[in-house]
């Protein structure tokens, strides 16, 4: 059984503010993918577990891969906050480097639709639409907090 499957630990239940990498150490990485969010068909999953998993036999070890989704998770607060601040200040350079590096770090992780409302938010900076850009936050907000819920649940199971 690979180390993605049988990692054990948990997280505190208090807030993203209080949680670190280093607790947060997921049971069983399939658990994650098979959280569907409610208004999707239940076959589809907030983390795709294929890609974690490709990460993982592309370093031939499951710790780097564990390590880089707990950063990820940890992250993603600070980094809705640098895309939002960049759109708000409609700085072009700072929303572009922050909305690239969520993309970027949502595809290697499998975090489809985070990464999708990534390149969607890039097309409207890459065209000038800051206000639009900026309508399309709570819809970026809502997928970083399925992830996040995604990777909670399974400490709670």
């Amino acid at each position: 059984m690979s180390t993605l499957n049988s990692i054990e630990g948990s997280a505190p239940k208090v807030g993203v503010s209080s949680w670190s990498p280093k607790q947060h150490v997921m049971r069983d990485w399939r658990a994650v993918a098979s959280h569907a969010e409610p208004h999707r068909a239940p076959t589809e999953s907030v983390l795709e577990a294929s890609t974690l998993q490709a990460l993982a036999e592309e370093l031939d070890d499951d710790a780097p891969a564990i390590s880089f989704l707990s950063t990820y998770l940890s992250m993603l607060p600070g980094r809705i906050l640098r895309i939002s601040t960049g759109l708000c200040l409609h700085d072009a350079d700072a929303s572009m480097d922050a909305v690239l590096s969520l993309k970027i770090s949502s595809a290697m992780v499998g975090a489809v639709d985070t990464e999708n409302q990534c390149r969607a938010i890039e097309a409207m900076i890459r065209g000038g639409h800051f206000d639009s850009a900026v309508l399309a936050l709570p819809s970026l907000q809502n997928s970083t907090d399925r992830c996040l819920a995604a990777g909670f649940r399974v400490e709670g199971s």
